[in-house]
């Protein structure tokens, strides 16, 4: 089971903004992006899940072309926003946003929706404390947290998260990433993470790939990405980090339910 994107390219005008782009994501992998501001990270990832238009033919799900639908095709790939503050209502409970999914996709009865709610926000490291909240009445961590709950709650073959951890603390960082891998390794999922931060890559991903101009010029497995970079954007991604070999995480963070 894969999800492609084959010689993609978007346009914007004159501007060029996607072009040639080959990517694929695999099941219970991590794949990295990585590239300068305005490179068209953002773009291919709102592209591959039906954010914006992409071209006929260049969108591939196992092989069959696939047409990304926001409102009905969330359960194969999901996009999760950048702001989580932004993007949850502001009128809502965090139970109420995770609820929302799992009444629109999947036509659950309100006991079960309540059910496995509280069971997402258990799997992230919420406490029922959290369930009545809105999201002003969170913290960044915690509506980070509601979040991914809320993607989850979709139930996708493959999430792609645009920057997770950028506006977090170091602490939280390491929290969000921890659950990161176990929701990988327990839901069979495919992610696609765009960062600017090699080290949190490091961490997570299986491969990275590096944007530059619109085009993928380098695409690796993480420890080959690190010990032998290519292109010279890559060895300045490496130079910058100064992270000279990657490092899985073992134990669980302080105050992080296993």
């Amino acid at each position: 089971m894969t999800m492609q994107a084959r010689h993609l390219s978007i346009a914007y005008g004159s501007n060029q903004v996607l072009s040639q782009v080959n990517l694929t994501l695999h099941p219970s992998r991590t794949t990295g992006l990585v590239g300068r501001s305005g490179c068209g990270k953002s773009t291919l990832a709102k592209a591959m899940t039906g954010i914006i238009p992409a071209p006929q033919e260049t969108l591939f799900h196992n092989d069959q072309i696939f047409f990304p639908d926001l409102s009905k095709t969330g359960d194969i790939i999901h996009y999760m926003w950048q702001d989580p503050l932004a993007a949850l209502s502001p009128f809502l409970s965090a139970l109420d946003l995770i609820c929302e999914p799992l009444k629109a996709i999947h036509k659950l009865p309100k006991a079960e929706r309540q059910r496995q709610a509280q069971d997402l926000l258990d799997m992230v490291g919420l406490d029922a404390t959290c369930a009545a909240k809105r999201p002003h009445q969170l913290s960044g961590g915690q509506c980070q947290r509601v979040a991914l709950a809320r993607a989850l709650a979709v139930k996708p073959r493959f999430l792609v998260l645009d920057e997770p951890l950028s506006a977090l603390d170091l602490v939280t960082q390491e929290q969000i990433t921890f659950l990161l891998r176990k929701v990988r390794a327990e839901m069979n999922m495919g992610l696609l993470i765009i960062s600017h931060d090699l080290q949190t890559l490091a961490k997570l991903a299986d491969d990275i790939a590096v944007m530059d101009g619109g085009r993928i010029v380098e695409h690796k497995e993480t420890q080959e990405f690190f010990a032998a970079p290519e292109h010279q954007l890559s060895r300045r991604f490496v130079e910058i980090s100064k992270y000279s070999a990657p490092a899985a995480l073992t134990q669980t963070p302080a105050n992080m339910p296993a």
